[in-house]
């Protein structure tokens, strides 16, 4: 019966195939590391074939021989004669160093399987344990596992003609879709300047409060849902029925003020406000509107969304309010941001962050820039795209339309810069400043 948690078999072919095949060794170096083996005198035997080949020395038996009998190890593994009968299999014809990768695959599942299986204890032990709280139990039990899952994302260099086809993929779609390779941000001219949200992509809206980055994420949303792209959207500042009036507001001629003072509403509207919701309900949008999330929660949820809805664009609203570990309001928002980025990455997805703004220096009305992205120095290392509405407002606290702008201050894929634009205070929605 074949052992769950341990390969012995593929555990000894990968450490002959290191010990007889140069190539076969750094194709592996990035793929398994020592603790991936169950046996002590495994794990021994590949961290000196490791130190070897890292100091730019020959491996083999003999010198791998050599290294353990320095360290007094060489008895703890068998002696040369376990070391030389590694390659038996290999000698054989049994098993081939062409193949190395895939031993490698057997050999990280079952290290996976044991990492599993000690969380597993170790929340056990936590669940048993009065002192500990159910809210710490869980989150070790997320924390472990986005561990796990983040150690098997191993990845090796690709060659520059598997990138080739994927580049010239992408060309071909901007030159087709007007500029837009990735998802739409709601504006053409947006959309053009940065190429859409990529996948694997991070976008940071920053604003003051009361400034349109909850209206920008909403847009976002929107558009990407009208076209068929499953959207999350993490609502910690407002609850999903709040949201739900924004959804409306973007999508009838029912005005932000009517929707807040519904028996504003004329009877003969109420049906353009019922189609308009039928059709809302029908788009592909999750709405996670917990008060409160820490970071762990935040990833976990995140990663059942994509899996059992297909989510391709995450919205987080908004980054302070994410709870995360650090002594210092600094270090946690770059923890969130940092996490948030490993999130995008990993799963291949779209991800909008919005954040607020200091207040300005300048008074309201001065233009927002990047050094007032509060601890800008995190969130603006991780973000590709960093976007700054500016919504100035008169005397009389009225909107200044012919100011109004969003300001590309970081592009990784294109021109920095401010995009005239127009803010519609009654459906809260960017457009185009020529379509005033």
């Amino acid at each position: 019966m074949q052992d769950a948690l341990v390969n012995i078999d593929a555990e000894r072919t990968l450490l002959a195939c290191a010990l007889n095949d140069s190539d076969s060794l750094y194709r592996i170096m990035f793929l398994v590391e020592a603790s991936d083996f169950s046996l002590d005198s495994h794990r021994r035997i590949f961290f000196a074939i490791e130190d070897l080949a890292e100091s730019g020395k020959p491996v083999d038996e003999l010198t791998v021989c050599d290294a353990l009998g320095a360290k007094n190890q060489l008895e703890s593994v068998g002696g040369a004669a376990v070391i030389t009968g590694l390659s038996e299999k290999v000698d054989a014809g049994l098993a081939k160093t062409t193949h190395v990768e895939y031993y490698a695959q057997l050999v990280l599942e079952k290290s996976r399987r044991r990492q599993v299986r000690a969380a597993g204890e170790r929340v056990c032990g936590a669940t048993c344990d009065p002192s500990v709280s159910t809210d710490d139990c869980l989150r070790m039990v997320q924390e472990s596992l986005l561990q796990i899952e983040a150690a098997s994302k191993k990845s090796t260099a690709r060659h520059i003609k598997e990138v080739i086809p994927e580049m010239l993929c992408e060309i071909e779609a901007q030159a087709s879709n007007q500029g837009l390779v990735g998802m739409s941000t709601g504006l053409q001219s947006l959309d053009l300047a940065t190429g859409g949200i990529r996948l694997g992509e991070v976008w940071t809206v920053g604003a003051l409060p009361g400034r349109g980055k909850t209206a920008f994420g909403v847009q976002v949303t929107l558009a990407n849902a009208s076209a068929g792209t499953p959207v999350a959207a993490f609502s910690l500042e407002m609850q999903d029925t709040e949201i739900a009036k924004r959804f409306l507001c973007a999508r009838s001629s029912v005005g932000a003020t009517q929707v807040r003072n519904p028996q504003t509403i004329r009877n003969e509207r109420w049906r353009e406000v019922m189609e308009s919701a039928a059709g809302l309900s029908e788009l592909p949008i999750y709405v996670d509107s917990r008060p409160s999330l820490k970071i762990q929660e935040l990833i976990a949820s995140a990663r059942l969304y994509i899996r059992r809805y297909g989510v391709k664009l995450i919205v987080v609203d908004y980054l302070r309010l994410v709870d995360a570990p650090g002594r210092e309001l600094r270090e946690r928002v770059g923890y969130v941001a940092n996490a948030l980025r490993e999130l995008a990455k990993s799963e291949r997805i779209g991800l909008l962050m919005l954040s607020q703004l200091r207040r300005p220096e300048g008074g309201m009305n001065a233009k927002p820039t990047m050094l007032d992205l509060k601890e800008s120095g995190d969130i603006e290392n991780h973000s590709h795209v960093v976007l700054l509405p500016f919504l100035p407002v008169g005397d009389d606290g009225g909107p200044r339309p012919e100011e109004q702008q969003v300001i590309i201050g970081k592009n990784r894929n294109g021109r920095i810069g401010s995009l005239p634009v127009y803010f519609d205070e009654k459906r809260l929605q960017f457009e185009e400043r020529a379509h005033m």
